[in-house]
């Protein structure tokens, strides 16, 4: 049985006696301040435990069929947050300190019961709950929390490690580089010097000889000039120092352009340079010199690995997505396809030669890329062995925004 109260309840209480008048009593009592529910035996306080949300327990302790002690042990397992008083006379005060030391009851009122002190005892008992379930909501929360933390330092755990290991793996890679560096630094500084000491001992030689040995002097600075420049290039890129500074740029000129600065790098292979063009290519925003570095790379290393007597074709075509596609075609020796993956990696050199002995720090196209995704595109390659290989890049035409590199990267 269960009345409703006339305000809003502030939580449950159940009164169970075999005495009609003493649940009338306590249901008048406490009815303005709490939604009571009420049952003559253990059995129907039970079922209404069964049924209902019940915050705080009355229970006579002499009742047929159960006591009110041994109906609080039952429901102590099944209920064990609900706040357990036990009504009783002063025959009983031995069965009702046992129920206390067992934990099945909070607290004991004798009959008869005084209204005010009753009041404080049960207002006692539906604070005691509430601080239950809140600190089981707390418990849960921290529970939950602990939970994520563990989760997240585990997942931190992998990622330090996963950098850990990447970060071996490059200074791997670079105490690598810093060999291959310092030998290609080395062998044109000993041409240097050769032909150096050659010049101060010998005093009559030809002119036409001198030509030919200024000639390999000047070659021997530029391959370490370039050397030079992919490092500090690779410097600004893992310090997050490279930005671009985009501006408009009309692309057919601009290709024109990079093909005849390349020109002169071409014909020493007697190699072809030509440019594919398609009609009403749009304006763009880009950055032309780091572009144009770019360029340099992809046409360095299509000269490098052709024959002469060849054809490298430098191509531009609107691309899907408001881009624009750049390709340097070569007919060279072309990449195996076990090295494709790799080779846009920094530090990392093809096993096909140079057909004219040209050095290769590794680090060029590494810089391409970085240079490429920065402005915004994507750069790729398709190769087969002795056909040649195709490295192309995409731009958008005005991109909304250009980065900065992140150190590191």
């Amino acid at each position: 049985m269960t009345e409703t109260p006339d305000q809003t309840p502030r939580g449950h209480l159940l009164i169970i006696d075999d005495e009609e008048e003493i649940l009338k009593a306590l249901n008048r009592q406490f009815r303005r301040q709490y939604t009571v529910h009420v049952a003559h035996s253990a059995d129907e306080g039970y079922r209404l435990m069964a049924e209902l949300p019940v915050d705080v327990i009355i229970s006579d302790q002499r009742m047929p069929g159960m006591t009110g002690a041994e109906f609080f042990k039952k429901v102590k397992g099944e209920f064990p947050d609900a706040i357990r008083l036990l009504l009783t006379g002063y025959a009983d005060i031995e069965a009702v300190i046992a129920a206390i030391n067992d934990g099945n009851v909070f607290r004991y009122i004798t009959k008869p019961w005084d209204p005010v002190e009753l009041e404080t005892i049960v207002a006692q008992a539906f604070e005691r709950y509430d601080l239950i379930v809140q600190n089981r909501a707390l418990m849960r929360e921290l529970q939950e929390a602990n939970t994520r933390l563990e989760r997240r330092v585990t997942e931190r755990t992998a990622e330090l490690e996963d950098a850990n290991e990447r970060l071996v793996q490059l200074n791997e890679l670079k105490n690598e580089f810093m060999g291959i560096a310092a030998h290609d630094m080395r062998t044109p500084l000993t041409v240097i010097k050769g032909i150096a000491s050659m010049l101060l001992v010998r005093q009559n030689i030809p002119p036409e000889m001198r030509e030919e040995y200024m000639q390999m002097i000047l070659d021997s600075v530029q391959d370490m000039l370039n050397l030079l420049n992919d490092l500090l290039s690779i410097s600004e890129i893992e310090s997050g120092k490279l930005t671009l500074r985009p501006q408009e740029v009309e692309p057919d000129a601009y290709v024109k352009r990079v093909a005849q600065l390349n020109r002169p790098l071409a014909e020493n292979k007697d190699i072809q340079i030509v440019t594919d063009l398609a009609p009403d290519l749009p304006h763009m925003r880009f950055d032309p010199e780091r572009v144009q570095q770019v360029f340099n790379n992809l046409l360095s290393n299509a000269f490098k690995f052709s024959n002469p007597r060849t054809t490298v074709t430098i191509r531009a075509v609107q691309g899907d997505d408001d881009t624009v596609v750049f390709s340097v075609i070569d007919q060279g020796q072309g990449i195996p396809a076990s090295e494709v993956d790799q080779i846009f990696e920094a530090f990392q050199r093809s096993s096909t030669r140079a057909t004219a002995g040209e050095s290769s720090t590794g680090l060029g196209l590494a810089i391409c890329r970085r240079i490429v995704e920065l402005a915004g595109g994507k750069i790729a390659v398709e190769s087969e062995l002795g056909k040649g290989s195709r490295f192309y890049f995409t731009l958008p035409y005005a991109p909304e925004q250009v980065g900065e590199a992140a150190p590191g990267e």
